[in-house]
């Protein structure tokens, strides 16, 4: 069930509400209202819960892709060298291939999202390494003050650290939004896969919140990520 259509880049979706074997495409490019291939244009709540462990630092996308950033980011670099001096060629250069880490990936694409919110509706941010960091103790209204903010916080961002996901994952329960969307790149270091899987269950029960993820990179946990969605209600997405 595999879609290669974006690009070089492999990506995968499962709609937990269609029959088994089904899939559908998307495009993990950066767009308003949206988070990796996620519609969030008509959402009410939405909790991200998003990995900053220290694996996030690596580079993602295919081999193709990365020569491809690392030969843009020389030329880059080699050009304003030219212009502006050796300091700043550098500097140019670190910034492009910078944005090939995975991390770097994860804050265009939030706050793109967080800009395409529905006036009205609500989100909070929980981030997680060793601990779990909350953005907010309540949810947060959306308007262009709210979002403005945390698009300076989150572009300040650093990964690193170990995988704290199951504790990510119950905290976004408990924060108040009707939907939930968990991305990381790896597996928890906390608990087991299976515990989550058994944790939500019982915490979601009546099915309220809707839990959606996102997989990147090549060390995700695929049938992990993919459960999870399909037994909440969700969609998983895919990539390296």
């Amino acid at each position: 069930m595999q879609a290669r259509t974006v690009g070089a880049v492999s990506v995968l979706v499962l709609m937990g509400g269609l029959a088994a074997g089904c899939s559908a495409h998307a495009s993990v490019s950066v767009k308003p209202g949206f988070f990796f291939g996620h519609d969030l244009r008509q959402a009410k709540s939405v909790v991200y819960v998003l990995d900053l462990s220290g694996s996030m630092r690596e580079q993602s996308g295919s081999v193709v892709e990365q020569v491809g950033t690392n030969a843009a980011a020389k030329a880059g670099g080699s050009l304003a060298g030219g212009l502006l001096g050796h300091g700043t060629g550098q500097a140019v250069e670190d910034t492009v291939k910078k944005l090939q880490e995975k991390v770097e990936k994860v804050k265009l694409h939030l706050i793109a999202s967080l800009n395409g919110l529905p006036q009205g509706s609500q989100f909070n941010v929980i981030l997680f390494s060793d601990g779990v960091q909350k953005l907010s103790p309540v949810m947060v209204p959306v308007n262009p003050g709210t979002t403005g903010l945390v698009s300076a916080f989150v572009a300040r961002l650093e990964a690193g650290g170990s995988t704290s996901l199951g504790s990510a994952i119950n905290a976004g329960l408990h924060t108040g939004g009707d939907q939930v969307i968990v991305l990381t790149d790896g597996v928890p270091t906390d608990t087991s896969p299976q515990e989550i899987l058994e944790m939500v269950a019982r915490e979601n029960n009546e099915h309220t919140i809707r839990v959606s993820t996102v997989g990147v990179g090549h060390d995700q946990d695929f049938s992990f990520l993919r459960d999870l969605a399909q037994q909440n209600g969700g969609v998983f997405i895919s990539y390296d």
